[in-house]
């Protein structure tokens, strides 16, 4: 686990999300709640570093890690929450993607299909990268017509392997993906990712 400046993630040590300091900058906070929130935590250390951990009203988080050389830094955020029969925590989809906004910016794209109904995912690359890589991210990242039906309806259990040929190799950024039915929110899936370290770990290459 990051143990310095110098190891920690942008600056942000690990204890940091669980103290509940990540993401307090953001005007939504999409990290911050999870200090004093969490139920139970497991680290795993095969096939590669993980922690899985579960929120007291039962949110699930995955934190991933790059390799010992690397400094075990981390590699990929994933939050997951299911909103399904939880009365009036259920809302609709155009606040949470408003809420996803506020976190990360405007959307870079968008992928709403018939193939995947109730289903949205909004890609935002890292706006703090150079301009030049930023853009090459972009250029990279799918348009509807680009992305096969399979892709868009298991996006978010396909391997990073996968995830690497939809997203480009050197993604940086946050996915965001809202499954709704009968325009109410049943469940989110937030994610940062940053496929060069993950090849710490991964070979991802074509």
């Amino acid at each position: 686990m990051p143990e310095s400046d110098d190891q920690a993630l942008d600056g942000q040590y690990l204890e940091g999300i669980y103290q509940g300091d990540y993401g307090e900058k953001m005007p939504h906070d999409y990290g911050g709640y999870i200090g004093g929130h969490v139920k139970e935590s497991l680290l795993l250390q095969l096939p590669y570093y993980h922690m899985n951990s579960t929120t007291k009203d039962g949110k699930q988080l995955e934190l991933w890690f790059s390799s010992k050389n690397d400094g075990r830094k981390i590699f990929g955020v994933e939050m997951h929450e299911t909103l399904r029969d939880k009365g009036d925590r259920s809302e609709a989809p155009s606040k949470a993607i408003d809420e996803a906004q506020a976190a990360f910016g405007k959307p870079d794209r968008v992928i709403t299909s018939p193939d995947a109904p109730g289903q949205t995912i909004l890609m935002f690359v890292d706006a703090d990268l150079p301009k030049d890589r930023r853009d090459a991210i972009v250029a990279h990242l799918p348009n509807l017509d680009e992305m096969p039906k399979d892709d868009i309806g298991n996006f978010n259990s396909i391997d990073l392997r996968e995830r690497a040929r939809v997203l480009g190799p050197d993604f940086r950024g946050a996915i965001v993906t809202i499954y709704s039915f009968k325009d109410k929110v049943t469940g989110i899936d937030a994610e940062l990712l940053d496929l060069p370290r993950a090849r710490t770990v991964f070979n991802l290459e074509n």
